[in-house]
This record gives C-alpha cells, structure tokens and sequence, in this order.
C-alpha cells in the first residue's frame, strides 16, 4: 500500500543550489563534501561510514550526522519510496517516487554528487498543509525520515485530500510550535555554552555580554584575579561606584553556598558581587545572596535569556560561537 512507502525529506541546498539537478535533471542529491569518493566503495555499516567521514577530517560533531544521513540515502532508501523535495523559491512542497539506486556523479553539480533518480508526481502549496506538518519538515537535516505527519503527507499527495478543519492552524497548536522553536532556541545556546564555551572563553563571553548591556567591561587575567573573572563598570574611567565584580563558573552541577560565600568575601560595600554560572545554585546558595543587596546570582537559565535579549549587540566572534539566525514566530500574546 502507499501508505507502506516512507517519506525522506530532501533538500537542495542552503540557497537552493541544486533546484536545477532536482527538478530538470530529476535527480535527488546530497552533498557531504567531507566524503568525496562514491559511498558503494565503503562497507555497508553505519560504523565504516562514520570511519570515512573521520579519515576525511569533517568535523568530529558533525561526523555522526553526516555519515548517518549518508548512509541512509544508500542503504535505507529504496525504490518507490516517497521523496519531498521543500522548494523555498516558490514555497511549494515537490513530491517524488524513487525510482533508481545510488549513483555517484560530479557532473551538472559536483558539490552535490551522491545522487538517486526520481520521478516526480506533484506540487502542493505550503499552505495546504498543517502547522505540525510544516514543523516536522523544517528540520535542518540535508536528509532524513518524515514520522509523525507521513499520514497527512500520502493523504494530499496520494489522494488530493483537500485541507481540513482537523488540520486547520488553531490558535493552540500554532502557539505550540511558536514555543517549539523558542525552547529550541534556547536549548541550542545551552548546549554551546557548556560544550564550546567553557572557562576563560565563558569569561570573555560574560564580559562581551557586560558591554552589549551598556557596561565598561573586561576579564581580569588568569590566574590574578582572586576569585573575581571580570570587572564590569558604567563610567569610562571605573571610579565611580558601583563596580561590578563578577565570578564565572562554567559546570553542570549546582553552585553550593560555601562557594557563593567565598566569593562574597572578596566583595567591597561599594561593589556588587555577581556571580554567573552556567549551571545552577543550591537552594542554600540562594538564600545566602537573597540577603545580600550587593550579591546577584544568575544561572544559566536567566544566561540564556540575557543571551537572547542582548544577542545582535554581541561581539560577531561569539556569533560564530553561537550562531543564530532570527526569526519571526507568531506572538498569539500579543495579537490579543
């Protein structure tokens, strides 16, 4: 039955650069430059992919990924198999039946040279589609399998079911998504910041967030700093009170109050003592600085959301670090 069939999402490209080899040439392709030699030479098993990939020195984060959806477009897809081809020129979701094997080619494209044949069947409108349906396929895989919404997908395309009511975009479900892609967001910086951001890079990250906020800041030196990571300060020449003494921790685990106290000790009645951690505090820690007006704890939730807010005003090397790309999503708050 139809419904058997699975349904591989396929892109063309970041700017659309294999629009021409999909739709003209009727081919599917991905690229993964990191492998540049035809994927039929390697042993079918997921571990000689990943081996391949490493040899061809991709990136190690992204070796898992890449030889993942390299090894599915080889092994897992077969003919007859139902391809979506997401067509921003136009916004239009292009359908297609598999109907050839794996081929490598570097002719009419050569950055995109793992290749199948396809044979396309029809076109529909992004907007015919649910909101959930339209989630799931805004994956940023080059490549991969359509779940949760492939019903939905073979019912307009195998059957020309005009849209619903079921699948209109209610005011529920269209404020779930918007919550998906901000909780996404966020999870995305949480994990850089305590895989790629840690000790004295979290520093300088901390006081470059000091200087998007208005302040005068730099990180004190390795080493000479007692405890204190950066100085932060509102007047250019850092005499007038007060003056921000801020202690970085990059870590996982909770911040006890033994250490909070620590710190504190170093802070001056005309200082304010901050202390940022990627990670969070101990209920004791907390109750220790909610006594002290010049001590202000922030976890790496609220990190998080100071990330966000003063993001554009960031130095663009933390950019590169945390790459974001800002988005529109509907506010159904503030439509009321």
């Amino acid at each position: 039955m139809t419904e058997d069939r699975r349904i591989w999402v396929v892109r063309a490209g970041r700017d659309n650069q294999a629009d021409h080899l999909f739709l003209h040439r009727d081919r599917i392709a991905i690229g993964l430059a990191a492998l540049g030699r035809d994927a039929r030479l390697l042993r079918p098993t997921r571990a000689a992919f990943k081996e391949a990939f490493g040899r061809e020195a991709a990136a190690p984060a992204a070796i898992p990924i890449q030889a993942g959806q390299l090894y599915r477009f080889v092994h897992e897809m077969r003919c007859g198999d139902r391809v979506v081809y997401p067509r921003k020129i136009d916004r239009t979701l292009r359908w297609g039946e598999v109907v050839g094997d794996y081929v490598y080619e570097t002719e009419d494209g050569p950055e995109t040279p793992h290749r199948r044949s396809v044979r396309w069947l029809g076109a529909k409108s992004r907007d015919d589609f649910s909101p959930g349906a339209l989630y799931e396929l805004g994956s940023v895989l080059t490549l991969f399998e359509v779940k949760t919404f492939a019903a939905e997908l073979h019912r307009k395309f195998e059957r020309n079911d005009p849209p619903d009511s079921d699948e209109a975009a209610s005011e529920d479900e269209t404020g779930a998504i918007a919550r998906d892609i901000a909780e996404t967001t966020r999870d995305f910086i949480s994990r850089t910041l305590k895989s790629q951001l840690k000790g004295f890079a979290l520093e300088h990250l901390v006081a470059d967030l000091c200087r998007a906020m208005g302040y005068k800041a730099q990180a004190t030196r390795p080493g000479k700093d007692d405890g204190v990571d950066v100085i932060a300060h509102r007047d250019p020449l850092g005499v007038e009170p007060p003056l921000l003494k801020i202690q970085v921790k990059s870590q996982d685990s909770n911040i006890g109050a033994d250490a909070v106290k620590a710190f504190y000790a170093s802070i001056h009645d005309r200082d304010v003592g901050v202390f940022v951690t990627s990670g969070g505090f101990t209920s004791a820690a907390l109750d220790f600085a909610r006594n002290r007006g010049n001590l202000r704890p922030i976890d790496g939730v609220e990190l998080v959301d100071l990330i966000q807010t003063h993001y554009e005003a960031l130095d663009p090397k933390f950019h590169q670090k945390i790459p974001l790309r800002r988005v529109l999503a509907p506010d159904l708050v503030a439509a009321e």
